[in-house]
């Protein structure tokens, strides 16, 4: 909860070794030093709060970090179209700031998916956002190794705790854990329900969401939280690996919040991409 300026109130008498108590501006430079106090814990507190939900991310090798300075447009084949997917990416970070909803992105690998949302993770963060970031594949092997480590069993659970109330999830690679679709491989029905209850408390809300708003009389928004996909596969695809009722919360239908990365080209080898 923010500090208000009566946190800070201080007996005059700590100053007076230092300052002359019989200063007629004393007072209202002690109002000021307060208001200054205030903000500066407020400002630390909201810094260390979306410090901590980067720190819970599971990422696939190092955390990455990736502005819109480092998307170079000229360097790719179709320098409209990746100037076109940089510019909404920017924008739809704007208005996320303000209303919550999803975002896909589409493509191969390789062409610059995961460098956008993390882009978009860092406006957000500037807005004072809560980002994490979550690999499909590293949740996975989470989830499969927590009943042979019961330290990962409490690590899982710590986890999901904070992608539930995260501002803002950026699920990558969706579906890549599930292996190659085309040779039928499929993830198993414990991880199915995983990425469900995922979904729906960020679309629906978790339980102390919907009793709070209960309570108040108000309607949550769908989604409640804002989640960024990144994927190689289609619709079809996530449907059959997932489930509608599980994709209908993740992935939205609406085409200005989707990114399609149709026939770009793999970076990875010519830049951090």
């Amino acid at each position: 909860m923010p500090l208000q300026k009566a946190d800070f109130h201080l007996p005059l008498s700590i100053f007076k070794e230092h300052i002359d108590i019989n200063d007629p501006s004393l007072a209202d430079k002690y109002v000021e030093r307060n208001k200054a106090m205030v903000t500066k814990y407020n400002r630390d507190a909201i810094k260390n709060r979306i410090k901590l939900y980067r720190d819970k991310s599971l990422w696939e090798g190092a955390p990455l970090e990736f502005t819109i300075a480092d998307w170079q447009p000229n360097k790719r084949k179709d320098t409209q179209q990746a100037k076109e997917l940089g510019n909404k990416a920017v924008v739809l970070a704007r208005q996320m700031i303000s209303k919550p909803f999803n975002v896909l992105m589409t493509g191969d690998a390789g062409v610059g998916k995961t460098s956008l949302a993390m882009m978009m993770a860092g406006i957000l963060q500037d807005h004072d956002k809560t980002v994490m970031f979550v690999s499909a594949n590293e949740l996975r092997d989470l989830s499969v190794d927590q009943y042979d480590y019961p330290e990962l069993k409490l690590k899982l659970k710590d986890r999901l705790n904070f992608i539930s109330y995260a501002d803002v999830l950026i699920l990558d690679d969706l579906g890549a854990e599930a292996g190659n679709f085309e040779n039928g491989n499929r993830i198993s029905p414990s991880f199915q329900r995983l990425i469900y209850s995922i979904a729906r408390s960020r679309f629906e809300g978790t339980k102390k969401d919907q009793k709070e708003a209960a309570k108040e009389g108000r309607k949550l928004p769908h989604p409640v939280r804002s989640t960024i996909v990144t994927t190689n596969n289609i619709q079809d695809e996530l449907n059959a690996i997932y489930g509608s009722r599980t994709v209908s919360r993740l992935i939205t239908m609406k085409p200005e919040h989707r990114l399609a990365f149709n026939n770009m080209e793999d970076m990875r080898q010519q830049s951090n991409i």
